[in-house]
């Protein structure tokens, strides 16, 4: 069903119109996204993952993982570039063999808090590989293994990096001090904003919508889910990826959960129309 098929039921269901539209008009890069888990090792006020809103969501580490061979033998068959992400991707058990598995024409992705020892993980990584770095003063990690990872990474050759932090409330006080040091060492961080303000995140009150986005946005089990909130939350998950092929890019579904979104939902290929 499209979007506007999918509306226009609503509609006569609901005896209104929708009254709001979010259109974010980003296009599909194609790649998957893969959340190997969502456990981390920090919790950040801003996370997406811990901002859901008005109804209790399930406890975010409940998804089975799925073995590196399982992942590998999918993405391999899918053909797709792959970003993975979290959680923190590296509390995944695994991670390095899953990367090196991956056929070599692949792009691989992996964003990361570098807060933790990736010594013996960098080195057994033996492919090319493109960091999305993330520090988060607010949480008082080592800056000091943070840095340390950056140098062992860039002393690596095979890996390069994008290194961020949160333009939030949280990091203010520690922030300047800390990227001036990683600055001495010679790495820029750049500002990220908060994305908390989508309207859809956090909300006392949930309503209707009717939500399209075109993502592959894919569980630590292999499910397929439309959005991030639905993925945390383990609700309506779609085909497995791990058992065999996925649908197509574009999803489209009634949803009543409008004001419990993930504050990344608005990101991506992504129109909402809000009753």
């Amino acid at each position: 069903m499209t979007l506007t098929e999918t509306i226009t039921r609503m509609a006569d269901r609901l005896g209104t119109e929708p009254g709001e539209e979010y259109r974010n008009p980003a296009v599909f890069d194609g790649h998957l996204r893969i959340y190997p888990t969502l456990a981390c090792n920090l919790r950040c006020a801003y996370c997406v993952n811990e901002a859901m809103g008005c109804r209790p969501h399930r406890h975010p580490h409940r998804h089975p993982l799925a073995g590196p061979q399982a992942w590998a033998e999918a993405i391999n068959r899918e053909g797709r570039h792959v970003v993975f992400t979290g959680g923190e991707p590296f509390l995944y058990p695994g991670l390095a063999e899953v990367i090196n598995a991956l056929r070599p024409e692949l792009r691989v992705r992996v964003y990361s808090n570098f807060c933790l020892d990736l010594s013996d993980q960098l080195a057994r990584i033996a492919r090319p590989v493109h960091f999305f770095v993330s520090w988060h003063p607010q949480q008082r990690a080592d800056r000091e293994v943070f840095l340390r990872n950056l140098m062992l990474m860039r002393d690596r050759g095979r890996f390069t990096a994008d290194i961020h932090a949160i333009d939030a409330v949280e990091t203010a006080p520690a922030l300047a001090d800390d990227i001036a040091h990683f600055a001495r060492h010679g790495f820029a961080i750049a500002m990220d904003s908060d994305q908390r303000g989508f309207a859809g995140a956090g909300q006392g009150l949930c309503r209707p919508a009717a939500c399209a986005k075109t993502l592959y946005l894919i569980a630590p089990d292999g499910s397929r889910f439309q959005c991030v909130s639905r993925l945390v939350r383990n609700d309506r998950p779609m085909e497995n990826m791990l058992a065999g092929p996925l649908g197509p890019a574009a999803a489209v579904s009634e949803c009543p959960d409008f004001g419990n979104c993930a504050p990344c939902d608005a990101l991506g290929e992504t129109t909402m129309a809000v009753f």
